[in-house]
């Protein structure tokens, strides 16, 4: 209003998922790998230390979605990015990193959260609780862009589906043995 602009918001990933998004950056500039120095993790260096070097937790919802994200864009990090290096491990202390003195209850509950946020993300398109939140987005997000509800059901339809498979396909990779597994389960 100040200086009489209307400024327009586009947003060209806004119907695709964290995995989708950086499978394209990847396609389109191969060689790069910024990515990697990307920091998902809200913990700092008090939380999320090895050996006086800073790593990510591996196990919040921000790094679980990172994990995933990474695993659907066909990439693949050191181990030692994440103080949890093994999530395909049976036993939640061992699966961290060997000299890491804090995996307590504390930590175990942000990965029972990080793993329940994205199995409830998966379950959403098919669950009657989750459905009102759904349609209320739908129809705020109708408002907002100025386009049609169905058009915006469509999309998010889409991208939950696409984040369904993401995690499944995830799951699967961990194996049945994972410490994450009897949280979640197997199939959605």
């Amino acid at each position: 209003a100040l200086l009489d602009y209307d400024v327009q918001y586009e947003f060209p990933r806004l119907w695709n998922t964290k995995g989708e998004t950086l499978r394209e950056y990847i396609k389109a500039q191969p060689k790069n790998e910024e990515w990697r120095a990307t920091r998902s993790c809200w913990q700092d260096q008090r939380q999320a230390s090895v050996g006086g070097k800073l790593r990510q937790c591996g196990i919040c919802a921000a790094c679980m979605l990172r994990r995933m994200s990474i695993h659907a864009a066909g990439l693949k990090e050191d181990k030692q990015t994440y103080i949890w290096e093994d999530l395909s491990g049976s036993d939640f202390k061992k699966s961290a990193a060997k000299n890491y003195q804090h995996a307590t209850a504390r930590k175990r509950e942000y990965a029972i959260a990080g793993s329940l946020h994205l199995e409830h993300m998966a379950r959403a398109r098919k669950s009657p609780l989750a459905r009102s939140a759904i349609d209320l987005s739908a129809f705020q997000l109708s408002k907002a862009l100025n386009k049609p509800e169905s058009e915006i059901k469509k999309n998010m339809e889409r991208m939950l589906s696409q984040h369904h498979t993401e995690w499944e396909n995830f799951k699967n990779a961990l194996g049945e043995s994972s410490f994450i597994t009897p949280w979640v389960g197997r199939k959605s």
